[in-house]
């Protein structure tokens, strides 16, 4: 409801009403209509002075986010900053970030509170920074900061919670423990944290708090080594080293303990980001089942695992079990950001664009280091559109939060290509390819704008063995094929990748219809049969 009246307060007012501004119609002075905005807002509408409003430009003070409650009460939104290494020791390194996550993902099991995803404060990581004005930044009402200093087998982290809005200290604290009992830390900074914020759990939610995710210290390492491996490659690097070295330490994390359901869910991670960054092996999806179906067995309800787990359902062309999931998870996990990417991508992938943009802008609130994520997808819809306008503002929104994010080129070249301008786009696209060599899941895109230069061998050539392997498993990539054989005459080759598209879940119809690239196909009988077998399909 207070997406829609976003929307609607953006069709009157004329301008980008983002959340965090406030835009107060001339019309209005009083009453119910002020109560709402001020509700869907999350804070005070100023107060109407010689009949101006005021400007859009000029938002009031900084409040957090407001989410609330199926009861209408707020919830509480917290920002776990990475860990300083006070003892600049280098073989302790990996805590700063790992120490955070875990304590992110122990806290991101309550319903009653908003965590920030690590995604969020990985960009905050070896960095020195004021928590107050980062919690600010971050639009949350507490923020924690800590430090570690290690010597020999003990670990001593000083911690302190701060109320972003009063910069009152809620509570500060010295935890030391043995090297062997590094979860007894997280542990205790979960709890006060809640407790620091006043938030009574029920007694699910306490159970869940005191379950321990292994009991075996070194295999805890070994996962806090993974997460800060994967957390390099997924923000930082995206070098295939830092996801080998992750699902090494994952496997190492396993051996040491069997029953480990968290570092099955990061093992399965790997695999997944692998393959979604077009870097990975065709069975990368199907180490990943394995390792999420591990997770499951020990733990139902690992949140990550579950949601990739989706994605794996759509790989198997089970599209309907994965919405299914989603609809589910969505209701346990409201606030859990993969999921609207996940959301997204399903109702893109059933032609439902305007579900699935409203997906991806709840993706960059929840999460704002998904702005770039958010804003490629988005502009993806608006190729399909053909609003390139729109399309091009919305990689440009990203830039803003990553300039060299290859996907956000990956898309521009997209619209170069669809809007007419083929040279700029191939330009581009090779520029990336130079950039990152290893992305084979992008060259059947290339092929695309390639054979639609008339260049059919270089086309030809960019259908690697590599390429067409990981084009087996992707519905995207699947189509980007079946697309470049349509350009070059080949209609055999492209119907059969076009239903391999199909199968894997792309029932993206208005694209099919739309996308100049399957014109050769059009008078084709399987055309029909192809549309219809969207049209009717699950």
């Amino acid at each position: 409801m207070r997406d829609d009246l976003r929307a609607v307060l953006q069709e009157v007012a004329g301008a980008q009403v983002m959340p965090g501004d406030t835009f107060v119609p001339s019309h209005v002075d009083s009453g119910v209509f002020k109560r709402a905005l001020n509700w869907f807002t999350g804070k005070s509408v100023p107060e109407m002075t010689s009949g101006k409003s005021p400007s859009v430009s000029n938002p009031p003070s900084y409040m957090p986010d407001m989410n609330l409650t199926a009861t209408g009460q707020e919830k509480k939104s917290v920002a776990i900053l990475p860990f300083k290494n006070l003892g600049h020791d280098d073989s302790a390194s990996f805590y700063e970030f790992a120490l955070a996550d875990a304590v992110i993902t122990e806290l991101a099991q309550i319903r009653s509170i908003i965590v920030r995803p690590s995604s969020v404060i990985a960009k905050y990581h070896g960095k020195d920074m004021d928590p107050r004005e980062t919690g600010r930044e971050l639009r949350v009402h507490a923020v924690l900061s800590a430090g570690f200093l290690r010597g020999g087998e003990k670990l001593r982290v000083t911690a302190q919670l701060l109320d972003v809005l009063s910069g009152d200290i809620l509570w500060s604290d010295r935890i030391d423990a043995e090297g062997s009992d590094i979860l007894a830390i997280q542990d205790s900074i979960a709890q006060r944290i809640l407790e620091g914020l006043r938030l009574e759990l029920s007694d699910s939610e306490q159970e869940k708090l005191q379950r321990r995710a292994t009991d075996n210290a070194e295999a805890w390492e070994e996962y806090l080594r993974g997460r800060d491996n994967f957390g390099r490659f997924i923000f930082r690097t995206l070098s295939v080293e830092d996801c080998d070295a992750a699902i090494q330490n994952f496997k190492n994390a396993i051996e040491l303990d069997s029953h480990f359901a968290l570092a099955y869910s990061g093992l399965g991670a790997c695999y997944c980001n692998r393959f979604f960054k077009g870097m990975g092996e065709a069975e990368d999806y199907t180490h990943a089942e394995t390792a999420f179906t591990k997770a499951f067995f020990y733990d139902p309800n690992v949140v990550e695992a579950r949601v990739l787990m989706a994605m794996i359902y759509m790989a198997r062309g089970e599209k309907k079990k994965a919405r299914t999931e989603i609809e589910v998870l969505r209701k346990q996990f409201p606030n859990e950001a993969a999921l609207y990417f996940v959301k997204g991508v399903i109702h893109r992938l059933d032609g439902q664009y305007d579900e699935s943009l409203k997906a991806f802008e709840k993706l960059s609130r929840l999460d704002p280091a998904a702005r770039a994520v958010s804003a490629y997808n988005s502009a993806r819809i608006f190729i399909y559109k053909a609003d390139y306008v729109s399309a091009i503002r919305e990689i440009e929104r990203g830039e803003k939060a990553e300039p060299d994010h290859p996907m956000l080129k990956i898309f521009r070249s997209g619209v170069y290509y669809y809007r007419g301008d083929v040279q700029d786009a191939i330009e581009l696209m090779s520029k990336v390819l130079d950039e990152h060599p290893e992305m084979d899941g992008i060259r059947p895109l290339y092929a695309i704008y390639l054979a639609g230069a008339g260049r059919r061998e270089e086309a030809i050539k960019q259908l690697s063995e590599e390429a067409l392997a990981l084009s087996r498993a992707d519905h995207d990539m699947a189509y980007w094929v079946g697309s470049t054989y349509s350009i070059l005459g080949e209609r055999d080759l492209a119907f059969k990748w076009l239903n391999r598209a199909v199968k894997l879940g792309n029932q993206n119809w208005p694209h099919f219809e739309r996308d100049k690239s399957l014109n050769p196909l059009r008078d084709d009988p399987r055309f029909a049969e192809l549309m219809s077998k969207m049209h009717n399909g699950d």
